[in-house]
């Protein structure tokens, strides 16, 4: 890449020249339909477990019904693309069981993947033209947020609605088939739009799905602007009033050089088997250990401490007792609490939030949080906790979790994929109808339209 060249625009030539060596490779086209079928997976269960919000913003958009040529899961809706994207996002978050990165902090996936496929319904691109759009979103998600943060986060603001606008409209320009100019313009238009605040981890939590559904939908709406023609800033990352200085006052615009040999970041994201935020799981992975040694009273307790990491106690360390299953996700004393107990965390723990017994609350109030930033290293893959149960008796159980599960460095299997795919679609498909929806995702001819046909809810 010419050093001399603005971020932007070094990265808007990477985008066009991605992929025009040829179709991409059997490991690439394997991870872009794993990633797809993870979105779905989430968004099966964000349908599941947030209605209250998923129904206001379906009464949303219903003006918009029979309008147009993408779809709506679950409801049906045919809805205009952007519209589309932002429905489909906003079921991909509402568990907060979508794919995500470490370094990154937050969500490529569920901004990106409900974009390209709603587009792709309009325009009916091959499954290769999907899979490098998709790749292509994902690339631009990590590295953008990789340029950004911690600061980003530390100002308040929602990663996932910031850095995902522009990675969608880096998705769907690539999609669409521009030229670096046309990409450029897109970026530019999604960077001056991005916006999300953090503030729905503290309160209002079912409403955290609104920003990465603004990010999908903005995107492709910048994307599409940058098609007519539309003049768009000229330095939008690195410019006086631009997008590092607005959100971090001061970004690395070197993590946006992509060089020959490096692996696309879609292969470093992390896959979820709870629902809750990615902060808490190595507690609950902690948790689960725990519990298989020997089962916990709190009774026979003295203290229970939890070493971790400063921005997991800034995201999840707030909400001792959670009221509901909306702040349940973003409880690390709750989730550890169930883990304990269970040995798990789903649904069914999250969902006993509002109606806590006597023996949670009791070891809630038991823990003690510790702040140790030796929890966290990106050069060593690190993000984790200690968990140490002090007994009354003098005893002293202790796990260490450094790599929670689903990492790229602790990755789930094939049969923990599905697992996680039958219980997130369960008592809204019947078994035939998942086979058949699995069976779309991973077709040679995918086809968005075809995968969304089956995505409207049955009577099981």
């Amino acid at each position: 890449m010419d050093g001399k060249k603005r971020a932007s625009r070094r990265l808007a030539d990477w985008i066009e020249g991605f992929g025009t060596d040829g179709p991409v490779n059997a490991r690439l086209k394997k991870e872009v339909r794993g990633r797809i079928l993870d979105l779905v997976s989430a968004a099966a269960a964000g349908w599941k477990v947030n209605p209250v919000y998923n129904k206001a913003a379906e009464e949303m958009i219903s003006s918009y019904a029979g309008t147009g040529k993408s779809t709506g899961f679950f409801e049906g809706f045919r809805l205009p693309a952007p519209m589309a994207a932002y429905m489909n996002a906003s079921y991909g978050h509402g568990a907060d069981l979508d794919d995500g990165h470490r370094t990154a902090n937050g969500h490529p996936g569920v901004v990106v993947i409900p974009a390209v496929l709603a587009l792709a319904e309009e325009i009916l691109p091959t499954a290769d033209e999907v899979e490098k759009a998709i790749a292509v979103g994902y690339e631009v998600y990590v590295r953008l947020s990789n340029a950004v943060q911690p600061e980003l986060l530390m100002r308040g603001f929602h990663g996932t609605g910031v850095v995902g606008t522009v990675a969608a409209a880096a998705a769907c320009a690539k999609l669409l088939g521009f030229g670096a100019e046309k990409i450029h313009d897109a970026i530019s238009l999604g960077a001056i739009q991005a916006a999300g605040l953090f503030e729905v981890s503290e309160s209002g939590q079912m409403t955290k799905p609104i920003n990465p559904a603004g990010a999908a939908r903005s995107g492709m709406e910048a994307a599409l602007l940058a098609r007519s023609g539309i003049d768009a800033p000229s330095d939008p990352l690195e410019g006086k009033k631009g997008f590092f200085r607005a959100f971090a006052g001061a970004g690395r615009s070197e993590a946006l050089d992509i060089r020959e040999g490096d692996e696309l970041k879609i292969y470093s994201c992390y896959i979820k088997m709870s629902p809750a935020c990615r902060h808490v799981h190595p507690c609950i992975d902690a948790g689960c250990a725990l519990r298989k040694k020997r089962k916990v009273r709190a009774e026979e307790i003295e203290e229970i401490v939890i070493e971790t990491y400063p921005n997991a106690i800034f995201v999840t360390g707030n909400i001792a007792e959670p009221k509901n299953s909306d702040e349940a996700k973003f409880s690390m004393r709750y989730a550890l609490a169930m883990a304990l107990q269970e040995g798990r965390y789903s649904f069914m723990q999250l969902a006993a939030a509002s109606s806590m017994d006597e023996e949670t609350r009791a070891l809630i109030r038991k823990m003690r949080i510790i702040s140790d930033p030796s929890f966290e290293n990106k050069e060593k893959s690190i993000r984790g906790c200690r968990v140490t149960i002090h007994y009354l008796d003098g005893e002293k159980a202790e796990t260490t979790v450094l790599i929670p599960k689903g990492d790229a460095e602790n990755p789930l299997g094939e049969k923990e994929r599905r697992e996680k795919f039958h219980d997130c679609l369960d008592g809204i498909f019947s078994d035939g109808r998942q086979q058949a929806i699995y069976d779309s995702i991973f077709a040679e001819d995918f086809q968005a339209f075809r995968l969304s046909a089956l995505m409207k809810r049955e009577k099981v």
